[in-house]
């Protein structure tokens, strides 16, 4: 077996029956490593070898005087003055006016008199940092690279370029870096987070994501001092953004990504916060109240509007959302739904119709003045409680103990028409016996229109040799409960949408869906809260002179809250 290994590009050692031919490796070696050396020497025979560190280079090239003055007002020149190691590209005064140096500090000071800490000041993000990068960084002949700068772009590096611009002088060593002349500031290109602050018109958007900044202090970057009372204490403190929201809709603040943000003009974002909030009205005894209804309101305009440009396998059909991938993907009503997946989006009316684009340096962003994306796609989603799940089951009366909880088995006609193929069987107690199950309904908003059904299933379902009286349909009453914002309670006995009827009858051997009640709106929310503000109890309401029409038992599949949607006329 032959594994050939390269030495600098020009000679082979070869290992034969699994030895190495030192001789012949070690001859080879040599030859590389003298032309390795003389080709070293020729690509660096330019070098210059500065005294000091940079900051003492820049401040002693007269032709750095403006870049200088703008790292001295922000405070790096005490980081080019430490033992950390940098590489600078530096604009010279020729590129750099002193009145546009002037302009950079009396940026910087306003944005600080403000209270912007440095990690956000745009004039360190922006123009600063956007010069340094760390570490030392040589050119030659060869170089095709790229380099990260401490605002985290990426900027080509030849032995010529530095990004846009060309380089002046290369290669100017000091003790702590690597100095460069460019002949213009390098121009900053946003990325989709920066990009929705700077479009002068989706500052609403942008200014929600960004209240989930958090800043971590980086001792590796940072500049460390003495010793005192066994801490470290250090000149320069380095701290790195994390966003726990931006975790979840897709690292667009990352320059190794590909995103597109979707994003409402201010005036649209305001329009939809006008609507949605009404739908978050928590009850007053809801710990932080103001505080959820805020941020669930702005969740509800923002959740959806992040994509991952590299995960959509046919964006022109469908456009899957970070939220449905991240957030949703796994809740329990999307065995009937896909939300935040917006279909045929590039056509008329459709999510991303109409928008404007604007280039990023990692995806885009698109302003969307008029929101195209209905709520029901969205956050206006189907409540769905699997009857079954005891953790949903708030009383029984009535019923033997525990519920019977009853498979579909896969021979069944009913296999795959029953919600997760399994339901619940309340037995009643006696012959004579008025059993209810009552249920906790979670998660559903305020003051917007919901459809009850409730969902029966037959015996025969489980059992293909069912008696004939448990092949009997149903007579059930309901009862629904809510909470008010003052957290008093209301109960009423539904009645029939066809006939304004308390008692409901069930199709015998068939899944009956029944509909409850129709456009329902309750007036407080409980998303995500633990104490529901919801109940419906489910009675099986049979006389004994009914006894022998109706059966009893109760069998429940599931209880839903569906989205009311309007008739068409």
């Amino acid at each position: 077996m032959k594994n050939p290994i390269k030495i600098c590009g020009h000679a082979k050692a070869t290992m034969v029956n699994g030895y190495w031919l030192l001789a012949i490796g070690y001859w080879l070696m040599a030859i590389g490593f003298t032309a390795c050396s003389d080709q070293w020497d020729d690509h660096y025979a330019d070098d210059a070898q500065l005294s000091g560190t940079l900051w003492t280079a820049m401040k002693q090239t007269p032709d750095l005087s403006n870049f200088c003055r703008v790292i001295e007002a922000t405070g790096y020149d005490a980081r080019l003055a430490s033992s950390q190691m940098f590489t600078v590209f530096a604009p010279t005064n020729a590129h750099l006016t002193a009145e546009e140096a002037e302009r950079l500090v009396s940026r910087y000071q306003q944005e600080k008199a403000d209270g912007a800490r440095d990690a956000d000041n745009q004039v360190i993000r922006q123009f600063v940092q956007n010069h340094i990068a760390l570490f030392n960084r040589s050119v030659s002949s060869l170089t095709n690279d790229t380099v990260k700068m401490m605002n985290g772009k990426y900027e080509v590096l030849t032995h010529d370029a530095f990004g846009n611009t060309r380089l002046l002088s290369s290669n100017q060593y000091v003790s702590n870096g690597v100095l460069y002349t460019i002949d213009q500031p390098e121009p900053y290109f946003a990325n989709v987070f920066e990009a929705l602050s700077q479009t002068g018109r989706t500052d609403s958007l942008y200014r929600f994501l960004s209240s989930y900044n958090v800043y971590e202090f980086d001792a590796a970057e940072s500049v460390a001092g003495d010793i005192v009372d066994g801490k470290t204490v250090y000149l320069d403190s380095v701290f790195h953004l994390t966003n726990s929201l931006l975790r979840q809709y897709g690292n667009i603040n990352r320059e190794d990504s590909n995103y597109l943000a979707l994003a409402p003009t201010n005036e649209a974002w305001q329009q939809m916060y006008d609507e949605y909030i009404h739908y978050f009205n928590y009850p007053n005894s809801t710990s932080k109240r103001d505080s959820m209804v805020l941020t669930h309101t702005r969740r509800a305009i923002a959740d959806g509007t992040i994509f991952n440009l590299n995960a959509q396998p046919s964006p022109a059909d469908s456009l899957i959302s970070t939220a449905y991938q991240t957030l949703y993907r796994n809740r329990p009503n999307y065995a009937d739904e896909r939300y935040y997946v917006y279909y045929h989006p590039y056509a008329n009316g459709g999510a991303l119709s109409g928008a404007e684009a604007v280039k990023c340096s990692n995806g885009q962003v698109l302003v969307q003045p008029q929101w195209n994306i209905d709520k029901r796609r969205t956050f206006f989603q189907q409540v769905k409680v699997e009857a079954e799940q005891t953790r949903y089951i708030d009383t029984i009366v009535q019923a033997r103990e525990p519920l019977s909880q009853r498979a579909v088995p896969v021979s069944s006609a009913f296999y795959g028409k029953v919600s997760d193929n399994s339901f619940v069987e309340a037995q009643p107690l006696t012959t004579s016996s008025s059993t209810s199950v009552t249920y906790n309904i979670p998660d559903q908003l305020s003051n917007i229109g919901y459809d009850l059904y409730c969902v029966f299933v037959p015996a025969i379902a489980y059992n293909e040799n069912a008696s004939d009286d448990d092949r009997l349909p149903c007579r059930v009453r309901f009862t629904l409960t809510y909470r008010n914002q003052a957290d008093s309670v209301t109960s009423t006995t539904l009645r029939r949408p066809s006939d304004n009827s308390v008692n409901f009858e069930t199709q015998p051997d068939v899944v009956d869906t029944v509909l409850v009640a129709s456009n329902l709106q309750f007036p407080t929310c409980a998303l995500d809260l633990d104490e529901p503000q919801v109940t419906l109890r489910v009675q099986s309401n049979v006389t004994s002179s009914l006894s022998s029409r109706y059966t009893r038992t109760l069998r429940l599949d599931c209880i839903m809250l569906k989205p009311h949607e309007e008739e068409e006329e």
